[in-house]
């Protein structure tokens, strides 16, 4: 097995297809085809079922996808550290919404003006999907918030954020209120997969307490859109919301007998192997751990 062999492996993986792989690689299909062929002899497995002309990976065909992009992801690595002093190095780094709307873009700004020959290239999602480019190799490290499900990433706890209950200043609720008076009133909420909405409705669902959600929410400018005109009560960071509580076009709703601190946390994946770039991002990171307490 060889570098060859797994770059042309990823292809076909990634086309589903012998052919098509062969034409974005520049070989011939018959080159292509006994790569997959010798890899699948040698090793005893079957590594994508061929049902009618379609290809389809095998559980041994993604566990191999997975640590081949990790290893070919590596070469490219050290080839272009090769001379890093000299070459723009590029980090590929995942934030969650709120992460990426409060704290980060300062962050990085920080860390590229120290840095100059290194730019960090940031994907901004919920952690739903920030989880996924983890684990396929497509990010190098991320902030998120909430929590990842799988045990291939680590989760380090690096910022303490608070979430608060907030409404327009004459939504018709009181200053005040229990967890589960939040039954009366119609909710917005961020979209499944979000972190904020985890923790939050996670709460509600733990203590059996219904809720109406009027709107699901990709974006926090779209909640605060939807709290500002009176649609409803949202729990978002208070981040996010302090310049328009001080402005009052918000207020905020104080929940009785309930702190909703969650931690941002620093995640990659366990097999990650850092660049001097990556680690230089680490330090300033780690540098800056916890200053939310």
């Amino acid at each position: 097995m060889t570098i060859r062999d797994l770059s042309i492996f990823i292809a076909v993986a990634e086309q589903l297809s012998m052919s098509k792989a062969a034409e974005k690689l520049n070989l011939a299909q018959p080159t292509v085809s006994a790569v997959i062929g010798s890899l699948e002899r040698d090793y005893g497995v079957l590594l994508f079922d061929r049902l009618g002309r379609g290809l389809h990976l095998t559980d041994e065909g993604r566990f191999l996808l997975s640590r081949s992009r990790s290893i070919v992801g590596m070469v490219d690595t050290l080839e272009s550290e090769l001379g890093a002093y000299t070459r723009i190095q590029t980090i590929r780094m995942g934030a969650t919404i709120t992460v990426g709307s409060t704290i980060l873009a300062d962050l990085i700004s920080r860390f590229e003006n120290e840095n100059p020959l290194i730019r960090v290239h940031v994907q901004v999602d919920n952690t739903k999907t920030i989880e996924r480019q983890l684990l396929d190799g497509s990010l190098d490290l991320a902030l998120i918030e909430g929590m990842v499900q799988s045990k291939s990433l680590l989760c380090t706890p690096w910022y303490i954020d608070e979430l608060i209950a907030v409404c327009s200043k004459h939504f018709p609720a009181p200053s005040e209120l229990s967890l589960g008076a939040l039954r009366e009133y119609p909710l917005i909420l961020r979209e499944e997969g979000s972190g904020t909405r985890a923790l939050f409705v996670g709460l509600l669902q733990e203590k059996g307490i219904p809720f109406e959600e009027k709107w699901s929410c990709h974006s926090s400018d779209a909640i605060l859109s939807a709290t500002c005109a009176g649609q409803g009560i949202t729990v978002i960071s208070k981040r996010l919301v302090n310049h328009l509580i001080e402005d009052e076009t918000l207020r905020e709703l104080v929940l009785q007998d309930v702190k909703l601190n969650r931690f941002f946390s620093l995640v990659h994946h366990k097999d990650k192997i850092f660049t001097p770039s990556m680690e230089t991002l680490l330090h300033l990171l780690k540098c800056d751990m916890i200053n939310g307490e």
